[in-house]
């Protein structure tokens, strides 16, 4: 209800001028007997006595003018609740359906321990006929109870149920469905451990089966007139308003009254709206003994036709309640049998449309983001991923806003970056720059080529090149000849320099990548944040989303993994399986087309990295920068040659194929171009 706090504050404002009185009904006693003259005499009221005056409404119903049941039922468009429709669907379900529905039960639902005052859907229900045998000739000691209004006295069996059930039902101007509802248990420690437990539903049904989402908001709940908290959780397509904190119930007699608003409850139909409401629960696990009901609303002979229903799945009877008016603008439902376990007792009103103010604009934006607020905040996540993406590439295109991170430009890495290959010239360009920094010498005498180490210090080196060093010189060795029967040695020296410079370039592309990444997964975050937030149980449903955001980000970035084709089949169906997954862990959360929407922005993030860590993405600055330099060396072509500097440009020279530009007549002992073009031919 937390998106409806100013909607209710604005509509209530514009409420007030067209408020009618409404007279509450909270018991029994309060129901007023039908005067048989209404014309020539005022209606008189008695005090009786609770078994008289039902013994009275029993005699009275009998005569008293009643809507034909047929009649009504033309104009109501009644669907049975969840829990029925699913009873009936239950044997048409093939095996592997219903192992798919117990999967998304598990992953919507959030572990808890089991309510014992909830009736058990999968369990066996006593049929009402055995129920109803048992409750009439019970074996059991009797006590005296002080019930609701007037705390009357009656004597009722020392079994743990429900003597007492009011639900006072109040549709207010705004179209907000009001309840107050007074419940009285017996506890004896069995089924009521833990307080006592409402169940609501989270949907309301049109007669074509269409579904809308229902909002509430706990106004309060009192024990004893005492207040507890209580708070709500999702349980598959119901809800739970459990108590915040779980106490030992001892044994004795309570009464508990929740009040609570439902807003989207009244189904619009274009000529007149409709209420259904299971007023018994359809979910005790405890027997209701007294049960009743009272509708109000703002004006009078707002119902245009309404039923009644009680009983089981099976077994629906309208006769089974006693409906009768309650002032100008109410109408009080009394049922004349226990509720039993399994059984409900069902109302279906249809009210006049001129009892409701129409809908504002903000109750319509509201009331449609309950059914289409996960769609909204997934499209809103996607549109800003993708449109981040679109923007910041177009300003890499005009080169602007490019990222400054420093790159060693060693030998390797510019001809990797210029060239976009790694080959036996990068190797040579790393002796070269391992000759510039003074750690090994390189000779040549008539044929053979030797590596002399000068010294132990390779601070100056990464470790994948200390490691690539360590196969030229192990141990204390510090002379390495270059020919064919070291060939070996010269491999695994090339391969180490290959995959260290892979893994180098990697991180540096993730580092380009960093703030596209962070600012996206963010989002991403924040839109599930988002969609969590409005759900019951909004930290179970972040975290489970979160980790099936990771599994889903991790799946798209294996689909390219593998070289090998038959590695790549096994990756991109491991890859298909994962986002199937976590599409099906989306579905059971929030909307399929939200979980859709979720799995695109993870696309999105995915193939924008991609781009951006292409040579015309992110690294295309470094690769200009590079261009730039080989420009550079040409130009200065003249004093380089001329200099001893020539050793520090050496190493460039050989990795960007400029060392036939810069061949020298008089070749001088540090230079070892000449050298490098041997040691390429031995290589080859």
């Amino acid at each position: 209800m937390r998106k409806l706090f100013f909607a209710i504050c604005f509509n209530l404002l514009l409420c007030l001028p067209v408020l009618a009185k409404v007279t509450p009904v909270s018991g029994y006693d309060n129901i007023p007997a039908m005067p048989q003259d209404t014309e020539n005499k005022a209606p008189e009221v008695h005090d009786v006595e609770f078994d008289d005056f039902k013994h009275f409404i029993q005699e009275r119903f009998t005569t008293a003018p009643k809507a034909d049941s047929a009649s009504i039922n033309k104009n109501i468009g009644y669907l049975p609740s969840l829990t029925r429709q699913q009873m009936e669907k239950e044997n048409d379900k093939g095996i592997f359906q219903k192992i798919y529905e117990q999967a998304l039960e598990r992953i919507i639902t959030t572990p808890a321990q089991p309510r014992e005052d909830v009736a058990d859907n999968q369990a066996d229900t006593p049929e009402v006929s055995v129920q109803e045998q048992n409750w009439e000739t019970p074996d059991v000691p009797v006590i005296t109870a002080y019930l609701p209004p007037h705390n009357t006295p009656f004597t009722i069996p020392a079994l743990e149920h429900i003597p007492y059930l009011m639900n006072s039902i109040e549709v207010l101007p705004s179209g907000l469905v009001k309840f107050e509802e007074t419940i009285v248990v017996v506890s004896n420690g069995n089924k009521l451990k833990r307080g006592l437990t409402k169940i609501l539903p989270l949907y309301v049904y049109d007669s074509k089966g269409n579904s809308q989402k229902l909002d509430y908001s706990i106004l309060s709940v009192r024990v004893n007139d005492m207040p507890i908290e209580y708070h709500l959780t999702s349980n598959g397509r119901n809800a739970l308003l459990l108590p915040e904190n779980d106490y030992r119930l001892s044994p004795g007699i309570y009464t508990y009254k929740f009040e609570y608003v439902v807003d989207n409850l009244l189904w619009d139909y274009g000529d007149f709206y409709q209420l259904y409401w299971d007023i018994g629960g359809n979910g005790w696990n405890l027997v209701v003994d007294r049960l009743g009901a009272s509708l109000a609303l703002p004006i009078e002979s707002g119902i245009i036709s309404q039923e009644v229903l009680l009983g089981s799945a099976r077994r629906l009877s309208p006769n089974a309640v006693n409906m009768r008016p309650n002032g100008r603008f109410a109408t009080a439902y009394i049922a004349t049998r226990p509720l039993f376990i399994g059984e409900g007792m069902h109302l279906i009103a249809n009210i006049n449309k001129r009892a409701v103010l129409p809908p504002t604009f903000w109750q319509k934006i509201v009331r449609s983001f309950y059914d289409y607020g996960d769609i909204y905040l997934s499209l809103l996540g996607f549109a800003v991923i993708v449109g981040s993406f679109v923007i910041s590439w177009r300003y890499i295109t005009k080169d602007k806003g490019q990222l400054k991170l420093i790159l060693p430009k060693t030998a390797m890495v510019m001809r990797y970056l210029l060239f976009n290959r790694f080959d036996v010239k990068s190797v040579c360009g790393f002796l070269l720059e391992l000759y510039k920094k003074n750690i090994i010498d390189i000779q040549q005498s008539d044929n053979t080529i030797l590596l002399i180490k000068r010294t132990d210090n390779v601070k100056t080196l990464q470790n994948y090149e200390i490691k690539a060093l360590r196969c030229l010189f192990p141990s204390h060795e510090t002379v390495f000849t270059i020919n064919d029967k070291n060939h070996l040695p010269l491999k695994r020296f090339a391969s180490y320099l290959e995959r260290g410079l892979q893994k180098q370039m990697l991180k540096f592309r993730i580092k380009l990548n960093l703030g596209y990444l962070l600012f996206s997964l963010g989002m991403l975050l924040t839109t599930e944040a988002f969609m969590a937030f409005f759900k019951l149980n909004s930290l179970y449903s972040f975290m489970v989303m979160f980790c099936a955001s990771l599994a889903c980000l991790g799946a798209i970035a294996l689909w390219q993994f593998g070289h090998r084709r038959w590695l790549k089949v096994l990756a991109r169906l491991f890859s298909l399986d994962i986002i199937l997954t976590s599409f099906i862990i989306f579905a059971a959360i929030v909307h399929p087309l939200a979980g859709v929407l979720l799995i695109s922005s993870i696309i999105a993030i995915v193939v924008a990295l991609g781009v951006y860590s292409k040579r015309l993405g992110l690294i295309k600055h470094y690769i200009q920068e590079i261009a730039d330099y080989r420009d550079y060396l040409l130009k200065h072509h003249d004093n380089i040659v001329l200099s001893r500097d020539f050793i520090k440009y050496q190493a460039a020279i050989w990795a960007l194929d400029l060392e036939n530009d810069f061949l020298l007549k008089s070749q001088p002992e540090y230079y070892k171009l000449g050298i490098m073009n041997n040691v390429l031919s031995l290589l080859k």
